[in-house]
């Protein structure tokens, strides 16, 4: 079970294009993705090649703070306690990476973006969904994904 203050988004997204622009790299695809709700858009880089991405599935995708069993959040420090995960959790997935937000930008129009890199890969979340007011710049995040 994920502890409610460690979860960023927990949503149901539908792929709806893959490659848009062309791909530009032989092992990753950039997906479109609208979530069920249609409160939030997500654009991300997916290595194809240990995660294939089929156009008109769904996904459920998962954004949380720390994947430590403890309370306490990940601050980017070593500590023993971190090394226990929780496996129950990953278990429930396919695929998982461990990122970083670098970029936040809200407009006049509450419309907020959140852009997060994973060792390259880049995720764009965009909406007005209050979900996206959990995000801060510099914020350690897991992406976990797996098909509906």
């Amino acid at each position: 079970m994920v502890v409610a203050e460690k979860r960023l988004i927990d949503e149901y997204f539908k792929v709806e294009d893959i490659d848009q622009a062309g791909q530009s790299f032989k092992r990753v695809s950039r997906i479109k993705c609208k979530s069920k709700s249609g409160e939030v858009d997500m654009e991300l880089d997916v290595n194809i090649d240990i995660y294939p991405i089929d156009k008109g599935s769904e996904y459920r995708v998962l954004i949380v703070r720390s994947l430590g069993i403890s309370q306490e959040m990940d601050q980017g420090k070593y500590k023993p306690e971190f090394s226990q995960i929780d496996n129950e959790l990953l278990e429930k997935f396919q695929y998982a990476m461990f990122g970083r937000v670098f970029k936040m930008i809200k407009d006049q129009n509450k419309m907020i973006n959140v852009f997060a890199s994973f060792g390259g890969l880049i995720l764009k979340l965009s909406g007005k969904s209050e979900e996206l007011d959990k995000f801060a710049d510099d914020q350690r995040v897991y992406l976990l994904m797996r098909k509906a």
